[in-house]
Order: C-alpha cells, then sequence, then structure tokens
C-alpha cells in the first residue's frame, strides 16, 4: 500500500508541477486583451494609442497645447486608433468646455 501511496503521490506532485508550468507558460504567452501572443503582429499601434491618450491627459490644462498634441496623433494613428481615439476625446471632454473645439480637428 504504501508503494501504492508513493507513485500517486509522485504522479500528483508531476500533474502539479505540469498544470502550474502550462500556467506559466499562458500567462507568458497571452496579452492583456486575453488573445494569443503572435510574433508577426505589431503591437506598437495599440501602444501609441496608449501613449497618445496618457500625453492628451498630461496637456489638457492648456487648450492649444492640447490641439497640438492632438493634431500630432492624428498625423500619426491609424485611422481605426483615430475613431477609437475620437470615442474616447468625446468622454474625456464632457466636463472641459475649454477642449471641446478640438473635437472638431479629429472629425475633420
Amino acid at each position: 500500500m504504501s508503494g501504492t501511496f508513493y507513485v500517486l503521490s509522485i504522479l500528483t506532485r508531476n500533474y502539479l508541477i505540469f498544470n502550474s508550468e502550462l500556467m506559466l507558460c499562458s500567462l507568458f504567452f497571452y496579452n492583456l486583451g486575453g488573445q494569443p501572443f503572435n510574433p508577426n503582429h505589431s503591437y506598437m499601434p495599440r501602444a501609441m494609442l496608449d501613449y497618445t491618450k496618457t500625453v492628451l491627459q498630461k496637456v489638457s490644462f492648456d487648450a492649444k497645447l492640447f490641439a497640438k498634441e492632438l493634431k500630432k496623433a492624428v498625423s500619426r494613428l491609424l485611422p481605426s486608433e483615430i475613431e477609437e481615439l475620437k470615442i474616447w476625446l468625446q468622454y474625456f471632454i464632457l466636463d472641459k468646455p475649454e477642449l471641446q473645439p478640438t473635437l472638431l480637428l479629429i472629425k475633420a
């Protein structure tokens, strides 16, 4: 009986190690969006959109500077990212009336 218990404990230990390694691998190979990691895919555009949002938040105290950064962002982002930025911008400027004219820059 002790031999069976020993084999069972080894199998259980190996199973737990395998599961933890599998979990670590899946965490490593999955990005934050839950999609499988694709080495041929460029993740830079998403990073650029996130960076743009951060910059716009930081310069929102000055409408002229905000407009300047928004123009740069529109010239650098992909069309799909510009649409996403437009949606984000509509919500971001709701309580900032001085920035609302800048929405026209992104619609043009």
